[in-house]
């Protein structure tokens, strides 16, 4: 559930070097009912129901745009596989697969990456990933995942580690309106101590965990570019 869209950051970038600029549509004036905030004493259970077992898989289909004028459509699949070792331990890999065109050059790009949560479901951590360049980045510091949460909380998933990069992962959960929550996943990357990149990526769940769409705003700091994606869960 962290980092499916850090697994192609390296391979967006490409995508971004040709971008242009593209026009925005009005509105049809019509009105909608007045939102709902959502109950802040609900416990929202954190993991979409089955999300540990062999074979689980969720598909988004985002559409996006970036600060440089660029316009995007991805699909993003996300994967249970079979129990596996992961830094000598026994993990439960959940493998990513983004596909991006940048619709404003046509340029196309595709990555792959692998997400580990070791096994003990009481006591669930985020042990680390491979990304789609194949670097492994392992656990410095962890902490449980929580089975649930309500709104205003939040806490730290853990601190990872590879080739000179070190990522701090963060969650909250926020009002959604309507009994809906967002579950908010902050991640910022340095290199040498350096920001390298930051994403933000935040599902709406309901109160049993399940997520109804996606919205990940990932910043580059070498380009001062911000690209934003959004859709429904298929």
């Amino acid at each position: 559930m962290f980092n499916k869209y850090k697994l192609v950051i390296v391979s967006l970038g490409i995508a971004l070097l040709s971008a242009c600029g593209s026009g925005g549509g009005g509105g049809d004036g019509s009105s909608t009912p007045a939102p709902v905030p959502t109950d802040t004493n609900i416990a929202f259970q954190f993991i979409p129901p089955g999300y540990f077992s062999n074979g689980y898989k969720e598909t988004y289909q985002l559409t996006g745009s970036d600060t440089a004028g660029g316009t995007y459509t991805a699909t993003i699949s996300v994967t249970t596989l079979a129990q596996t070792t992961f830094n000598s331990q026994p993990a439960i890999p959940s493998q990513s697969l983004v596909n991006i065109t940048n619709t404003s050059t046509g340029a196309f790009v595709t990555g792959t990456g692998t997400s580990y949560f070791s096994v003990d479901s009481a006591s669930r951590m985020y042990l680390g990933f491979t990304d789609s360049d194949g670097i492994t980045h392992t656990a410095v510091s962890l902490s449980v995942i929580p089975q649930s949460a309500k709104i205003g909380d939040f806490g730290t998933v853990g601190t990872y580690s590879g080739a000179s990069e070190s990522t701090q992962i963060t969650w909250r959960l926020t009002n959604a309106n309507n009994g809906l929550a967002n579950q908010v996943i902050s991640e910022t990357t340095t290199i040498f101590g350096n920001l390298e990149f930051s994403e933000e990526t935040s599902y709406v769940i309901d109160q049993s965990g399940n997520r109804k769409s996606v919205t990940a705003k990932i910043y580059y700091d070498d380009s001062g570019i911000t690209i934003t994606l959004s859709g429904n869960k298929q």
